[in-house]
């Protein structure tokens, strides 16, 4: 079918079947709209919700790396000190038993040329 007989054929209905028809149209696509923005509606609530939950999620677990950073910046800082003491301890350890194996190879080495 032509559209120029498709006009003739609304144009010999009259105005108020062609009103009529119009009406119908703008309300079936009225009802179409409502219908994808309610879908749009609930599609944005349902993303809304979830972000709001990937933030709080993602909150909860910053709130714990801070903790534990917090928690091991503070072990470590009290405990840089403890660490080099211990290791200034082993070394006087270690220069002790030196001096003290030395005095005792000394000891045998005089007893020898005595």
């Amino acid at each position: 079918m032509e559209w120029g007989a498709f006009f003739h054929v609304i144009q010999s209905w009259g105005p108020t079947a062609i009103s009529s028809v119009l009406i119908y149209v703008v309300i079936f696509l009225i009802k179409k709209i409502d219908a994808h923005s309610e879908k749009n509606d609930k599609s944005a609530a349902e993303l809304r919700e979830y972000i709001n939950k990937s933030l709080n999620t993602f909150g909860e677990r910053l709130s714990m790396i801070e903790k534990d950073y917090v928690k091991n910046d503070f072990f470590f800082r009290e405990l840089s000190g403890w660490k080099s003491e211990i290791n200034r301890l082993s070394d006087q350890i270690t220069n002790q038993f030196m001096v003290f194996s030395q005095n005792i190879i000394n000891l045998f080495r005089r007893g020898k040329n005595e």
